[in-house]
Formats: structure tokens, C-alpha cells, sequence
């Protein structure tokens, strides 16, 4: 990929890096591969056709997230951010039993009450979510098994939740004297009827997979064996979309949900089509169309 436009990326991307090395136009890994700064003891950091498969590898504890590997977390969300040979995000769990647990209940004996608590609730959990929503890349949830607590709360951040038949989702946080500190209380209800939101949250309550989809949480569920496939057919249509455009259309709607004046949504939005209408990739767009043609997006 060339760097033109570098500058203007960032005009899109509010709080996005982009100092990263650029890379050249289809200069893809065809083999998983990790960088060996990003080798981590219990997350999996493979780079694949352009795709970073984020693997959260602690099933002995039901990929609990642990303090280590929450700080893993952050840096590898820095480190993606950077990539511009990264263009899209799966993050999954090790194994089909679980997603993720939740955070490490361990960790909550061991934290001042309120220095340590307002560092693990804000700097932590928090932070990973603002990463996870405000990466200029898609983020895809691969729910294989349990997402409880800090799990489903980090799935909550993600842009499409695709799950195994086998999956459960609940916050279960109320069971300990707590409640979801990292978004839950505020982001359940906006991705769910409110009512229901309250009642899943105030009674610890998990749902099935088919309920979760019912309900709009869940976008696709599929049998266990094929979630990977399935992640894999998503990603592959999302290949045929301009990476700038996709870029662009997250900002878009992340930051319009909450605007109240219908004429100030619908500015934002104009200022993200100019934007674009002056990338390589709008003119590749239009010319691959009129040649009858697959375009070459090189999200520049």
C-alpha cells in the first residue's frame, strides 16, 4: 500500500496511529505468522492474508482475563492499529469450550478498593474496549463457547458477533456484589431491548446462542465446526469492500448513534463521502465497475 493519503487517514481515524511501516499493495502474509515482539503466553497474535486472529489462550481458566494478559491485549490493539497490512480483526477464544470467562476473580482480593479498582475498571478493561471501538479496522467476535462477564463485554465492543450453537452470553458480575464495570451496564442496553438488557443484567441470567440472535446481540450462529468457516465466508466478502470505505462507515456510525439532530448525523456523514470521493480507492472503485471488473483496493 502506498502512503499517500497517510495524512489523511487520520482525518477519519480520531485517535488512530498511523506511524507504522506501510506496506506495499498486497504485501500479505500468506502463512500465519507472529511478529517476535508480539509473542505473548496467553494470547495468540497470528497475522493471515491481512486478517490478525487475536486468540485469548488461557483455557485452563476458561480464557479468564488475567492481568497479563489484559496488558497483552492493550499492546496488541496498539500494534494493529499501527499495521496498515491489517485490515480486518477476529478475536476469539483457545478451545470450544469458552470465549472468555471474564476478568480473574482472583485479581479482585488483590486490589485496593479504590486505586486499584478504578486502575482495573478504567485503565484496563475500559481501555481495551475504547481500542477495540475506535480501532479504524473491523473488529469480528468469534464466540466459541461461554462469554460471561469482561468476555461478553469485550464482544459487546466488537462490530459483528458471530457464534457456535454452543455459546451462552451473560453478566454475571451481580453474583459477586459488583456490576459489569467494563461497559456492560451501559452498551447491553444499547445493543438489546432495554428491558430485557435490565433483566439479564439484574438477575445474572445467560442465554443461548439462538436467543442472543433473536434479540440482535449475536448476528450469526452456526454449528461449532463450521464458526470458523463461516468467520472466514465473512471475511472474504468483506475483501470485496473498500478497506477505506469500511474505515469510514465505522467512524460513521460509532460516532452518529449518540447525535440527537438528524442534520448533524447526516453532516458527518458527507464530510466521510468527501473524504473518500478523493482516495485512489473511490477512483478504482468506479473505474473497476465501468471495466466490469474486480477493483483493486490498495487503502490509499
Amino acid at each position: 500500500m502506498a502512503g499517500k493519503n497517510k495524512d489523511k487517514v487520520n482525518i477519519i481515524s480520531s485517535g488512530s496511529e498511523n506511524s507504522g511501516k506501510l506496506v506495499k499493495e498486497n504485501e500479505f502474509t500468506k502463512t500465519p505468522q507472529t511478529p517476535e515482539h508480539l509473542k505473548f503466553e496467553n494470547l495468540r497474535y497470528e497475522i493471515e492474508e491481512g486478517v490478525c486472529w487475536l486468540t485469548i489462550d488461557n483455557e485452563e481458566m476458561r480464557n479468564a482475563l488475567t492481568d497479563q494478559i489484559q496488558q497483552d491485549l492493550m499492546t496488541a490493539f496498539h500494534q494493529i492499529q499501527k499495521d496498515r497490512s491489517i485490515r480486518a480483526v477476529v478475536l476469539t477464544g483457545a478451545g470450544d469450550k469458552a470465549f472468555s470467562s471474564g476478568g480473574d476473580i482472583t485479581l479482585f482480593g488483590r486490589l485496593d478498593p479504590t486505586v486499584g479498582m478504578w486502575d482495573f475498571m478504567k485503565n484496563r478493561g475500559a481501555e481495551i474496549c475504547r481500542q477495540i471501538e475506535n480501532l479504524d479496522k473491523p473488529v469480528i467476535a468469534m464466540v466459541n463457547g461461554l462469554c460471561y462477564a469482561g468476555g461478553l463485554e469485550l464482544a459487546l465492543c466488537c462490530d459483528i458477533i458471530y457464534a457456535s450453537e454452543t455459546a451462552t452470553f451473560g453478566l454475571l458480575e451481580g453474583r459477586l456484589g459488583v456490576l459489569p464495570g467494563w461497559g456492560g451496564t451501559v452498551r447491553l442496553p444499547r445493543a438489546i431491548p432495554q428491558r430485557r438488557a435490565k433483566e439479564m443484567i439484574m438477575t445474572a441470567e445467560r442465554i443461548r446462542a439462538y436467543e442472543a440472535r433473536e434479540l440482535g446481540l449475536v448476528n450469526k450462529v452456526c454449528p461449532a465446526d463450521k464458526l470458523k468457516e463461516e468467520t472466514q465466508k465473512l471475511l472474504d466478502r468483506m475483501k470485496k469492500v473498500g478497506p477505506l470505505a469500511i474505515q469510514a462507515c465505522k467512524n460513521v456510525i460509532n460516532t452518529t448513534l449518540d447525535v440527537e439532530s438528524m442534520d448533524n448525523a447526516m453532516a458527518i456523514e458527507r464530510g466521510a463521502i468527501m473524504w473518500l470521493r478523493g482516495t485512489n480507492d473511490a477512483r478504482e472503485g468506479v473505474v473497476a465497475w465501468l471495466e466490469k471488473r474486480a477493483p483493486n483496493f490498495t487503502a490509499t
